[in-house]
């Protein structure tokens, strides 16, 4: 049987981090692993496209990647938005605007994110599939009272705040009017919001997992998941760095040691890759500290 393949999309919306004077920037792990995420998806399901901006594109081009989505890159969708979206609030807003952009059906894929195996077979029977379920967590996932809403903003009353919020590090969407819904309610919440919470998380945790949830428990559209346990060590369907991020980037050694390792076992897939491989020269020299 031949199965079908999947359009997936990367994103790198650079405007949380540059909007203070900062420049852009990622880790070589974290660089890794974006490039063996894309290289993985090209390798057992389909298509990769990028969404970036100019800073972001610029970033790659320096890092000579431009070559790794084989789906090409945009930078009109960011360029060219100017959704009164408040980046420091909502920093990860860009990949619902790439969401919106996209032809569904279409796999929305975080750049720390390794998919390791096909999934054609899960997501041909599936119209919605995220990570993995969240827990209530009431410091993270707050009440209704505690979010901060934009002046006239008032939450629908068949919103159920009892369903469990979605990982949406990995999202696969096959119906576009269920998207369009999903987006509209988020942009509803995101534009002119600009009243920052203490954590800077909750926010957009709502507007893109919890929000995905109550809009399909709403439409009657159970969402899929591709981990049952985020918490389990021994899944063999992706690889994702997730809170590993944080200590990473307060360690070389460990970036070494985590890049190497990844290099290894998943890289080895690669070995004809000739730009993967003048990559992995360049930080071969991190190889003589472990």
């Amino acid at each position: 049987m031949t199965h079908p393949f999947y359009t997936a999309f990367h994103v790198l919306w650079t405007k949380p981090s540059t909007t203070g004077g900062q420049l852009f920037s990622m880790n070589n792990a974290e660089i890794m692993t974006m490039i063996i995420s894309a290289l993985m998806w090209q390798k057992y399901n389909g298509t990769i496209k990028l969404y970036t901006d100019k800073a972001g594109y610029e970033f790659i081009r320096e890092y000579d990647l431009l070559w790794l989505w084989n789906g090409g890159i945009d930078t009109d969708l960011f360029e060219n938005n100017n959704y009164p979206i408040d980046p420091e609030i909502f920093w990860a807003a860009g990949k619902l605007m790439a969401l919106e952009a996209q032809e569904t059906p279409c796999v929305m894929l975080d750049t720390d994110l390794i998919v390791v195996r096909p999934i054609h077979e899960l997501l041909m029977k599936t119209d919605i599939m995220a990570l993995h379920t969240e827990l209530l967590d009431p410091n993270v996932y707050l009440s209704p009272v505690l979010l901060k809403q934009a002046n006239g903003f008032n939450f629908p009353a068949y919103y159920d705040w009892e369903v469990l919020p979605s990982n949406t590090a990995f999202l696969y969407v096959r119906d576009k009017a269920f998207k369009n819904f999903y987006l509209s309610e988020s942009k509803r919440f995101m534009f002119q919001n600009t009243e920052k919470p203490a954590e800077l998380v909750s926010q957009m945790v709502f507007a893109e997992q919890r929000l995905l949830s109550i809009c399909a428990a709403y439409w009657g559209m159970p969402v899929n998941h591709l981990l049952a346990d985020p918490f389990s060590q021994s899944n063999e369907t992706v690889i994702h760095l997730w809170g590993f991020k944080n200590l990473l980037r307060q360690n070389e050694n460990l970036q070494a040691v985590y890049c190497n390792q990844l290099i290894k076992t998943i890289g080895k897939k690669f070995i004809t890759n000739r730009f993967f491989q003048e990559y992995v020269q360049r930080i071969s020299v991190w190889s003589k500290k472990e």
